[in-house]
């Protein structure tokens, strides 16, 4: 079981330049007093930012030809129970307790854009037409539109996918449709524009125009835009999928091992968000003084679902790498017999959906566009963690979610909603026969009580499992079995262990399975607190 406190009492000491007492005696433990943390320990305030930069050619060309299937290992950054802690990248929320006005919210705190709006810069990188304005209350926003083969495409799916982040526990922005008239949109006179060599021109009126010309319009001439409130000015530059930063005292945890990361590969492959790669992630640095610390930001997701960005999305993407498309089953075949997806139905009748099914969805291999270093080092255990907040959502998040796409046709809707609950059951039946999907574990009346999420969600009959309990020796991680039974009932000599004492019980279905689900728990007065859970995978 590796812990958070492993990577802390080997920094923290450097970090600080003092010695902490007893960090020699309680490593022996598995288990400390404090577990299992519910929020990662953050350490010395920030003193300088190196603004990072990735070169997109270079991270495409690098993790695409440089590209290995790597030793598995296991993940870091995770307490006793296998969780990630609350960290400045990844917040715990309870997806299935959220309210709809909670989803339907998300990160969004300020408010759309106010008119009128002041264009300050024309947006040049990416693929889709776009550029800053600053709103009536003086707010910055990069504002993107549809392409004109897909109106509402690429806009909604930048909301929508906000949203979903958002509710599954990580940092976004804050993003919103616009609807506004052209005459809405004033031009500073210090307005300016990148040229392809990164040069600054001068932004004028009629190359405005030439902007607006390219955006849908509404029936009424209005145009639909999605504008991104700017995220705080201390910019830090996007993270990388691998390694750690250097300036932030608290990144102690190579990225292509933190279990947040590695299950987002899980989260974008339900939402089909396929430009998985450092670009589209920003750092900022939020606080002043000793409490300024690294925030972590995934951002641009008008590439997921049926888009991207400034197309349809090409039904390849999600299913193989761009530069690794040949499979050997393919070049046996001479290429004469179709893919699954080649063969499936899209709504092509509704453009604001683009390319997007259920259909030949594989959850365990999907990819996308290229490979990403902490996906490729994704576990059966990383995958479970994920799967279990996508299946968490309900039906009336999902829909109420979708809706703020702002769709004019409510078959879209409709639509998008059915095609994300399709994909989220075939989430959780993939990963959840990979690991004993065991949760909730509580003893109530000297009883130990769990709940089976497959049997919960109806992937799964109704099991019967075969309990194995033991007495844990803390200080020497040896254990001293006692009982194997086909109940739950805990065993007698239990109850006379003295407070701070610790007990396990291995849980195996009835039938042989490599699966099983070990508990702990330490005595607390009258009370057994569940404090670690280690598993094995099929």
């Amino acid at each position: 079981m590796v812990r958070i406190q492993r990577c802390l009492r080997q920094a923290i000491p450097h970090l600080l330049g003092v010695a902490f007492a007893g960090v020699t005696a309680c490593s022996a433990q598995q288990f400390l007093p404090d577990d299992p943390l519910a929020r990662t320990p953050e350490v010395a305030a920030v003193r300088q930012i190196n603004v990072q930069d990735i070169n997109a050619l270079y991270d495409f060309a690098h993790n695409s030809f440089h590209y290995k299937s790597p030793v598995a290992t296991e993940s870091l950054g995770i307490n006793t129970l296998g969780e990630v802690p609350d960290s400045s990248w990844f917040t715990n929320r309870d997806i299935s307790g959220l309210s709809i006005e909670t989803a339907k919210k998300g990160a969004r705190t300020h408010g759309g854009p106010q008119s009128p709006y002041t264009v300050v810069a024309a947006k040049t990188e990416g693929v889709s037409t776009g550029f800053r304005i600053r709103d009536a209350r003086g707010l910055l926003y990069f504002v993107k539109a549809d392409p004109p083969s897909n109106p509402e495409m690429a806009t909604a799916a930048d909301v929508m996918g906000s949203l979903f982040l958002y509710a599954a526990g990580y940092n976004v922005p804050e993003n919103y449709i616009l609807v506004g008239r052209p005459e809405e949109f004033q031009l500073s006179e210090k307005a300016t524009m990148k040229s392809t060599y990164g040069k600054d021109h001068r932004l004028t009126a009629s190359k405005l125009r030439q902007i607006f010309d390219r955006i849908p319009r509404e029936p009424d001439g209005r145009v639909r835009l999605m504008a991104s409130l700017s995220l705080p000015p201390k910019i830090a530059g996007p993270f990388r999928y691998a390694g750690v930063r250097s300036d932030d005292p608290n990144d102690l945890v190579p990225h292509q091992q933190r279990r947040d990361l590695r299950g987002l590969a899980v989260l974008f492959a339900w939402l089909n968000h396929t430009d998985a790669k450092g670009e589209n992630s920003l750092d900022t640095v939020e606080g002043a003084d000793e409490n300024a610390r690294f925030v972590h930001h995934l951002l641009d997701f008008g590439d997921s679902f049926g888009s991207d960005s400034d197309i349809a999305k090409d039904p390849r993407h999600g299913q193989e790498y761009i530069v690794l498309p040949v499979t050997w089953s393919r070049m046996y075949t001479l290429g004469l017999h179709p893919a699954d997806w080649e063969t499936v139905h899209y709504p092509h009748e509704m453009k604001a959906v683009g390319n997007f099914t259920a259909d030949a969805f594989d959850p365990l291999t999907w990819k996308a566009n290229y490979p990403n270093p902490a996906f490729s080092e994704m576990t059966a255990l990383d995958a479970y963690w994920e799967a279990k907040h996508v299946v968490a959502f309900r039906h009336e998040q999902i829909r109420a979610i979708v809706e703020e796409g702002q769709f004019q046709d409510p078959g879209v809707v409709d639509y998008i909603t059915r095609v994300l609950e399709s994909r989220r059951d075939a989430i959780g039946r993939a990963w959840f026969r990979q690991v004993l999907p065991l949760e909730g574990f509580r003893i109530v009346d000297d009883h130990l009580t769990f709940d089976d999420l497959a049997v919960h969600y109806g992937f799964s009959p109704a099991n019967r499992y075969q309990t194995s309990w033991f007495v844990w020796h803390n200080e020497t991680q040896k254990k001293e079995d006692v009982a194997t039974s086909e109940n739950s009932v805990l065993p007698s000599g239990f109850k006379s262990l003295a407070a701070g004492s610790y007990i396990g019980c291995r849980i195996v279905l009835e039938h042989a399975d490599k699966r099983s689900v070990t508990v702990y728990f330490r005595h607390e007065g009258d009370d057994w607190k569940l404090v670690g859970i280690s598993r094995t995978t099929a």
